[in-house]
């Protein structure tokens, strides 16, 4: 593994991580993570896909992990793109696949449709939070709203449940014990991303690259329907993929091993 900095326009130093030393592959993929988490839980997934041929890179979102920046906090979504973009140039390879789950899917979605797809040839957006699963009240989105008027930094607990992450108990043991996670989001976070979601899901339709939607069935966290929404809406680019009995975290879940080997069997077709 070799680790790296990178800093955003505005200071925010962003630590990334290559998992491999080979330079023979001709495929990057490239993980973004979810919120309130760090890259270091999918070191699995990254070897998974490493042992698949793969050049494999992450980082650690602003606010997150190793990186800098308010816990759970990001000023405005073009920042996270921005982020994003600094990460895929720093990459030395013009084929770039992203994986991006949860939080992680909204930034790619997000990325995709507002940015264009020069470097990119392919997306998995895993869980992407586009929908969440108890949508919030009118009231909560107008607080959120003025507070992120008067001071967007204002933390809450994210509420989320670990338990609602996988079936498979340890994962939400290992979870809350991580010193790395956290469970804060701010209300800016909550304000530009709750919207975007909902944005990207209106605007699917023009996505233009191949991009591999999946979610498991159970999700109470993130709303399957918002993922068939997104893949019906972006038509022949979108594969669509539920998984019955598994959560939030695919990657996490009891049908782990066949969700990784479904998503490298289709990356090969592209």
């Amino acid at each position: 593994m070799q680790a790296y900095e990178l800093k955003t326009s505005d200071g925010i130093s962003l630590h990334a991580q290559k998992w491999n030393d080979g330079e023979d592959s001709e495929r990057t993929l490239l993980i973004v993570h979810g919120l309130g988490e760090h890259q270091n839980r999918y070191a699995h997934v990254a070897e998974h896909f490493v042992k698949d041929g793969f050049q494999v890179y992450s980082y650690d979102q602003r606010g997150h992990g190793k990186s800098d920046g308010p816990r759970g906090h990001s000023p405005c979504l073009s920042q996270n793109l921005d982020d994003l973009k600094l990460v895929i140039d720093s990459i030395p390879d013009n084929n770039i696949f992203l994986y991006g789950h949860s939080f992680g899917g909204n930034v790619a979605a997000n990325y995709l449709l507002r940015r264009g797809c020069d470097n990119v040839k392919a997306t998995v957006l895993s869980a992407a939070w586009l929908k969440l699963y108890k949508e919030p009240s009118k009231f909560d989105v107008t607080m959120a709203t003025v507070m992120n008027l008067i001071y967007p930094k204002f933390r809450q607990d994210n509420q989320l449940n670990p338990n609602d992450l996988s079936y498979i108990e340890q994962v939400g043991i290992d979870y809350v014990n991580d010193p790395l996670v956290h469970q804060h989001i701010s209300v800016g976070l909550f304000k530009h991303f709750h919207a975007s979601g909902l944005w990207a899901i209106e605007n699917a339709e023009q996505l233009k690259i191949p991009t591999l939607v999946i979610h498991g069935a159970d999700d109470h966290i993130i709303d399957a329907h918002g993922s068939r929404k997104f893949a019906e809406a972006a038509g022949e680019l979108a594969t669509l993929r539920i998984y019955e009995n598994t959560k939030h975290e695919l990657h996490n879940d009891n049908k782990a091993h066949e969700v990784l080997a479904d998503v490298s069997g289709w990356l090969k077709n592209i």
